[in-house]
């Protein structure tokens, strides 16, 4: 047998063919899987005889046909020019059959040579195998050349006429093979038109298989979409298979045995997965020997469906798979996931099956997709853990499984979406009190109610806890200390008694971070905080735990711990500087994390006056998180936008955010100060005084009733001194602002010199001013440049544009743009036309 590409074997037909018109008879029998061009190559040597003046005899056999004696040769007689009744009498005796198609094929081959060609003889009746066997055997002394074409496994379906073919010397036996580079750069040339580059060439190959039927469906579904004159523009990819491909590969799959198409679902099924012992293992579990994989896998790749392990084109891996039934899928994911957890695959890759094998109730399946989705979780993939855990769920059958599982499914749902949890929180408040759950996720359920605003089950979930403390793992403790101090931050009434828990602010500066544990590194800062107030060894901490967590994908507790320690000590440029480079780097973390990283940095911004940064990012977090996932925080990423839209002049962009629902409970919370301060403040733009003094006052009770003393929330004091002064209480208003311009510096120069502005409005310059407030001429001094800014503003003033700043500083463009904007503004200048002056002028580097 000779193994024979399309142009090797129409050379070699085309001899056999030669040899035949001269009187030395030939037979040929071309063997081939479905697709590789059988049919083209019989229609080339027609072609080439009806050239020769030669008489050709065809006859097509058909599998629903087998079953009618002599169909086939029935087929040729008529070619003859025998007429159906000639045919039907003929039939009734053998002899005759036999004695008259050699007697009538001789008869023409003396006048014209005579080429036989039966396509798809495997599907031949046996009376007319037996016939045409007769006449092969005497073909050499007659000018004729019988060519016939069959499935690759036809010799075991067929051993008498492939043993004819193996012993007679007039018989040829070729197997043909893929397409070459020089067959399929004329089937592209011949659509595509000249100048096709070899790399367009070797593309196409690589993905028909060489196949002939694939080649022609990619390159018609190509003619429908592409664009004239492409292929003279460098290489052409071909489509990822459409319509045309999709009908070649049913007619390919139609043309398999069973045991093909098993092989082809199990390569499907596998996909980037798959290697030869994981598919020889499905394929066991699928009930085939390794012989028969083996075939089945070859046939395949002879078919150009696949390399013997992958398949060239998505979208007949895709029909494959769409085309089993139902049943038939799962029974295949099931024992695929088998297969690749006894070869030690990726735990993602076993657990993706486990997904479509649904239920998939064996124990070793849970456990497969619970580890999967840890691993997940880990990764910050939460929405593939998520599936994996929903699986797990409906496959979990005793009760203290599922209680686990869906304590899992929680915890992944929080990472993408707070508020499913919600659904959750009934059955976890359930398990806890019935035992079922972990201590860790008691923790975390306390976190979720803390979120939802849920505070009397918050403390009773502490006070459960607190009763088996003893029992906690160290981190468990941790955990548990900074949860109280948590709560005791966000509802400073609900989560008093957690303002003096367990951790006690250390006495040693070097003792605030201590630990190997962020979590406690941060319970301690955040605690330090509430006990003792923003120290300047409090603040030193928090640095130190950002310098250690930042560059390491850092824990989202102990991280806004530290910045809310930096913003309560007004330091809120370097908490801006902080965030800028956390929102830079949270593109890869989970849904929850980059949301809450980006209001923070929306609220800073909003602080700042800068007002366009703070709007983007709010809207970003908004866009991450539907309003009702937020909680009792919602109150923080409205805020943020409500200022930076009041501050851009967009009052009804600012309204628009005050038609949010937003929970009863946030104005007994932080998030809620935050939004009654933004409230204020439209009301306030758009002319409603007394609206925005009763937001104003409602900020300072809460204050007086949280014992508050947090500069950046006594911006109410500017803002209602603005009302007042509208309202004509012009003695109050300046009282408030003298209050708030004796205080420390807010970190926020813009509010502060709005401050002092409306202050000499109302006064006017004053030589009796208050010692402790401070002079509208200090304001126009030049505020100092931070060192991060005194870089940017000299590489700006030598030339450099953003983004070279931004290379040589190791930092991104939109840092460098908003350092700039600081820069301008505390220097005083409308842009960099302005710097060098400015920076000559005296030395505005602080420190």
């Amino acid at each position: 047998m000779e193994l024979a590409d399309r142009c090797r074997a129409q050379q070699l037909l085309d001899r056999l063919f030669r040899e035949a018109r001269d009187g030395r008879g030939r037979a040929a029998l071309v063997l081939g899987p479905p697709g590789v061009g059988k049919t083209g190559v019989v229609d080339h040597v027609k072609g080439q005889a009806e050239l020769a003046g030669a008489t050709v005899l065809s006859a097509t056999a058909s599998a629903v046909e087998r079953s009618f004696p002599l169909g086939v040769v029935a087929q040729l007689l008529s070619c003859l020019g025998y007429s159906m009744d000639e045919i039907t009498a003929m039939c009734e005796s053998s002899a005759k059959v036999a004695a008259a198609v050699y007697d009538a094929i001789c008869v023409v081959a003396e006048h014209t040579p005579v080429v036989v060609t039966v396509d798809d003889v495997h599907d031949i009746d046996a009376e007319s195998l037996r016939y045409l066997l007769y006449v092969i055997h005497r073909v050499a002394p007659l000018r004729v050349l019988i060519l016939l074409t069959g499935s690759s496994d036809l010799p075991q379906h067929s051993p008498v006429l492939a043993a004819e073919y193996m012993r007679n010397p007039s018989c040829s036996l070729l197997r043909l093979a893929s397409l070459c580079a020089t067959c399929v750069e004329g089937v592209l040339t011949e659509h595509m038109g000249s100048g096709v580059c070899d790399r367009t060439v070797s593309l196409w190959r690589q993905a028909s298989g060489g196949s002939p039927l694939l080649l022609h469906a990619l390159v018609k579904d190509w003619t429908s979409s592409a664009t004239t004159g492409e292929a003279g523009r460098g290489a052409v990819s071909p489509p990822s298979g459409g319509d045309a491909v999709r009908f070649a590969v049913q007619y390919i799959h139609g043309l398999m045995t069973e045991d093909d198409l098993r092989a082809a679902r199990a390569v499907a099924v596998l996909g980037e997965s798959a290697t030869a012992e994981r598919v020889e293992r499905l394929l066991h579990h699928l009930g085939m020997s390794a012989g028969e994989a083996a075939r089945s896998r070859t046939a395949l790749e002879a078919a150009g469906l696949t390399d013997g392990l992958r398949y060239h084109l998505e979208a007949a891996r895709e029909l494959v798979l769409d085309s089993a039934p139902s049943d038939e899928r799962t029974r295949l994911h099931r024992n695929a996931a088998l297969a690749l957890r006894e070869s030690n695959a990726e735990l993602s890759d076993v657990a993706g099956h486990l997904v479509h094998a649904w239920p998939a109730r064996e124990p070793w399946a849970v456990i497969a997709l619970r580890e999967a989705a840890a691993q997940a979780l880990h990764e910050h993939d939460a929405e593939r853990a998520i599936t994996f855990l929903r699986a797990a769920y409906d496959a979990s059958a005793d009760g203290s499984t599922r209680a686990v599982v869906r304590a899992e499914l929680a915890q992944a749902e929080w990472e993408v979406d707070p508020g499913a949890v919600r659904w959750h929180l009934t059955d976890l408040l359930d398990e806890h009190q019935a035992g079922r759950l972990s201590r860790e996720h008691s923790l975390l359920l306390a976190m979720y109610l803390l979120w939802s605003g849920r505070t009397q089950e918050v403390s009773a979930l502490l006070t459960d806890l607190d009763a088996v403390r003893g029992e906690l793992s160290q981190d468990a403790r941790a955990r548990l200390d900074a949860l109280g101090v948590w709560f005791a931050y966000f509802f400073p009434t609900y989560g008093a008694r957690y303002r003096h828990g367990p951790l006690e602010s250390p006495h040693h500066p070097d003792q605030y971070v201590a630990s190997v544990d962020p979590q406690w590194d941060g319970a301690l800062v955040l605690a330090s905080l509430l006990t003792e107030g923003p120290t300047d060894d409090a603040c030193g901490a928090a640095e130190q735990l950002l310098q250690a967590q930042v560059p390491h994908q850092p824990l989202l507790a102990p991280t806004m711990a530290a910045l809310i320690s930096l913003i309560r000590a007004a330091r809120l440029e370097r908490a801006a500087d902080w965030c800028d480079r956390l929102v830079v780097g949270c593109s890869e973390r989970t849904t929850t994390c980059q949301a809450i990283l980006l209001v923070a940095s929306a609220t800073l911004e909003s602080w700042l006056g800068n007002f366009t940064t703070a709007l983007t990012r709010a809207e970003q977090a908004l866009a991450l998180l539907p309003p009702p996932a937020w909680g009792v925080a919602i109150g923080l990423p409205l805020s943020a936008k409500v200022l930076a839209c009041v501050g851009l002049g967009d009052l009804e962009a600012a309204a628009e955010c005050f038609r949010t629902p937003v929970p009863q409970l946030m104005f007994q919370s932080l998030p809620g100060l935050h939004y009654l301060q933004a409230r204020g403040r439209l009301h306030l733009a758009a002319g409603r005084h007394q609206a925005a003094l009763g937001d104003f006052h409602a900020c300072r009770d809460l204050l007086a009733a949280w014992n508050l003393q947090v500069s950046v929330f006594t911006a109410w004091r500017v803002y209602a001194a603005e009302a007042l002064a509208e309202l004509g209480d012009r003695g109050e208003a300046v009282r408030l602002l003298e209050d708030e311009l004796a205080q420390p510096d807010t970190g926020s120069p813009w509010l502060r010199k709005q401050a002092q502005t409306l202050y000499d409005r109302l006064c006017g310059a004053r030589p009796d001013m208050r010692p402790s407030v401070r002079p509208s001429a200090a304001i126009e001094d030049p505020p100092a440049l931070s060192r991060a800014e005194d870089r940017v503003a000299r590489l700006a003033r030598e030339g450099l544009t953003n983004r070279e700043i931004a290379e040589q500083l190791g930092v991104t463009p939109s840092t460098v743009e908003q350092h700039l904007t600081r820069i301008y503004r505390k220097l005083g200048v409308r842009g960099r036309a302005g710097l060098p002056v400015a920076l000559n002028s005296a030395d505005v580097l602080e420190g």
